[in-house]
């Protein structure tokens, strides 16, 4: 029995840094759009965890002249990266990104959303986007705080010395006399 329930918990320890993990196709972009996509998500997110991000899809469309805009081309894309705090809150990030191709810069949503075709891309992609937040490793850490002092404590209490203890049983405070 012992061997088995050890082996459970070896074998959940195993599996435990691999439980999320999936394998996403990535959109074809250019190195110039990933390193500029990603110098972005870097000055936005100071705890972005380099090499994280992946391009899950990509559509790219000219913008009109009449839309008096400064930029002629914009790709949409969707980015998926991850942030680590002090090595204990992993967090997935998913996010709709507007990207100039000739300015090689990130457009902000306000500039770009006017435009049919982004307010679309942005709206079909809405429920998809956020972020999540792993609890695994913050809730063994507490999990952790609970346990090892209760086993401290349980290894530790017959060792206990209590003083009253010692003068009940030896009788010192003549308690135990007949009258």
């Amino acid at each position: 029995m012992k061997k088995g329930i050890f082996a459970l918990i070896l074998a959940l320890l195993v599996a435990f840094p691999f439980a999320g993990t999936a394998v996403h196709a990535e959109a074809d972009v250019s190195d110039e759009v990933k390193k500029g996509v990603a110098s972005y998500i870097g000055e936005e997110h100071y705890d972005y965890d380099k090499g994280s991000l992946s391009i899950e899809e990509s559509e790219s469309f000219e913008v009109s002249s009449s839309a008096d805009k400064e930029f002629s081309q914009v790709t949409m894309m969707v980015v998926e990266f991850q942030t680590v705090r002090d090595n204990i809150f992993f967090e997935d990030h998913k996010q709709v990104i507007f990207y100039d191709a000739d300015a090689n810069a990130v457009l902000p949503d306000t500039k770009v959303l006017d435009l049919d075709q982004a307010k679309e891309f942005k709206d079909s992609h809405a429920e998809e986007t956020g972020s999540h937040l792993h609890m695994g490793v913050v809730l063994f850490l507490h999990f952790l705080m609970i346990i090892v002092p209760a086993i401290i404590i349980y290894v530790f209490i017959k060792g206990w010395y209590t003083t009253l203890g010692f003068k009940l049983k030896n009788n010192v405070y003549k308690t135990n006399a007949t009258f």
